[in-house]
């Protein structure tokens, strides 16, 4: 449950940079249209929340939110550490998280 939540987190994270102009020149060398960056910012508040379901199948609410924020920590850190030193990987660190999360989510159903 944790590695779907984690891979779900790194996909969520990846998209709300891809919706920050600063990280649009790192990745892409250019900025998005308006209507690409509202879709990078929906897209990952919609993972976001997403990735807290697999937290609340651990059990009680509070190990689950427990559980959740030290993911979202973990998440966060390491797209930033991959921001800061290989910014162009984060397409495809977004691509294979997001399909990895997908692939796990399907095998735990």
């Amino acid at each position: 449950m944790t590695l779907i939540a984690l891979s779900l987190c790194l996909a969520a994270f990846t998209a709300l940079s891809l919706a920050m102009e600063r990280h649009q020149e790192q990745v892409f060398g250019r900025t998005l249209t308006r209507s690409a960056t509202m879709g990078w910012r929906s897209l990952g508040w919609a993972l976001l929340l997403l990735s807290l379901i697999p937290c609340l199948a651990l059990g009680s609410a509070s190990l689950a939110i427990t559980v959740w924020l030290g993911v979202l920590t973990f998440g966060a850190l390491s797209l930033g550490l991959l921001l800061t030193y290989a910014p162009r990987t984060a397409l495809p660190v977004f691509g294979t998280a997001l399909i990895w999360g997908t692939l796990a989510w399907v095998w735990w159903v």
